[in-house]
């Protein structure tokens, strides 16, 4: 069989991420060259300028409740989303490590057969990619538009609130001011969605390999029992070494992701609930939330899947032929059964596990927050 490129699928989002200067190319590493500028110049001027503005507005009107309801929940998902590119840029070798290890022999499929047990979860993760990037820039679209749409841009109202160290209001300022927010917000997103696709996929890369062990694991026979078991055992050491390399190397975003995204929801629902319907803006926040609802359900539903294949790996031991192998093997078999027994898990911190159940409790945080919020304003 062909030698199977696993690193296929998530061209697009090394693509972008290089685009933004998130990636760079091959071995090349951050330093004294021109794409470190292109990285430091992009970032600064449509990442962090855009994120450190709403936030100076947020904290000079702490007691405007218009203005905190209106860029909260925006002015925390762009501060993360810098936390996000600040520990992608620290990490990114680590990630082209993994990646080559990803593609190295040990973690290549035998058969075609074993490449059709990874096919589902990854129709499942490129389905979530493309709704993720859908209602994300259809966001973008109605909060871009909104201006022209209800005619404000005749006051000079831009697509969101923000501090600038100048008047916005008045020309060629303005214009200005429009096309920075309008192409921070597209740099902000297109980072947001192929980074967390791209740690998902992470997530998506174990479960396929864990599939893969606990296949080889069931077709353990003849002769080469105690070769193949020998292969399972490294086989398996690396995958946990490959789980925990990128999971270490974004703890703390994954830790943050759970309350931003819970407070993104909560406010989503809160605005939606007062504003009109057939209001320009309802539909921007709508598919916010929609996008903020997708992001964690993407880490949350990947990681699951890392658990429950996981569980997976001691079952498929037994359906091999162990009956008739050596005391020896059957002896080392046993042992290997009761290692892989213990959880694998992805999490935040070690603290909050990527998981469906979690997931249900940020939807009830979310909802918490709502009804706080709710009851403040009343």
């Amino acid at each position: 069989m062909e030698r199977y490129n696993w690193t296929a699928i998530i061209r697009k989002n090394i693509f972008v991420l290089g685009l933004v200067g998130l990636w760079p190319k091959g071995t090349q590493k951050y330093g004294f060259n021109l794409y470190t500028a292109h990285a430091i110049v992009t970032i600064t001027l449509f990442g962090f300028t855009q994120s450190l503005f709403q936030t100076i507005l947020l904290l000079t009107n702490l007691n405007d409740v218009e203005i905190v309801t209106g860029i909260a929940f925006l002015s925390i998902s762009e501060m993360l989303v810098v936390l996000k590119m600040f520990y992608l840029a620290r990490n990114v070798q680590t990630f082209k490590r993994l990646l080559i290890t990803l593609n190295g022999d040990l973690f290549q499929p035998k058969n075609k057969e074993q490449v059709d047990l990874a096919s589902p979860s990854f129709k499942l993760w490129n389905l979530m990619y493309k709704m993720l990037w859908c209602s994300i820039n259809v966001a973008i679209v109605f909060w871009s538009l909104v201006p022209f749409i209800d005619k404000s841009i005749k006051d000079h109202n831009l697509p969101f609130l923000s501090w600038y160290p100048f008047n916005a209001k008045t020309s060629p300022f303005f214009e200005i001011s429009y096309v920075h927010q309008t192409l921070s917000i597209c740099f902000i997103t297109s980072v947001n969605v192929n980074l967390d696709t791209l740690i998902a996929a992470f997530m998506m890369y174990t479960g396929a390999q864990l599939d893969i062990l606990s296949d080889n694991l069931r077709n353990l026979e003849g002769e080469n029992f105690e070769e193949e078991l020998v292969r399972c055992v490294n086989h398996h050491r690396e995958i946990i070494k490959f789980t925990r390399s990128f999971n270490d190397a974004f703890n703390w975003t994954i830790f943050v992701q759970f309350f931003a995204s819970a407070i993104s929801i909560g406010f989503s629902m809160f605005l939606m609930s007062t504003t009109s319907p057939l209001n320009k803006e309802f539909y921007s926040i709508l598919f916010y939330g929609t996008s903020a609802f997708l992001e964690i359900l993407i880490y949350c539903w990947f990681g699951n899947e890392v658990q429950m294949k996981n569980t997976n790996v001691p079952i498929k031991m037994y359906e091999c032929n162990w009956v008739e192998a050596s005391r020896k093997n059957a002896k080392e078999l046993l042992f290997f059964m009761m290692v892989a027994q213990r959880p694998l898990t992805v999490s935040a911190l070690n603290l909050f596990e990527l998981s469906l159940e979690n997931f249900l409790k940020i939807l009830k945080s979310a909802w918490s927050y709502f009804a706080l919020v709710s009851q403040l304003i009343e």
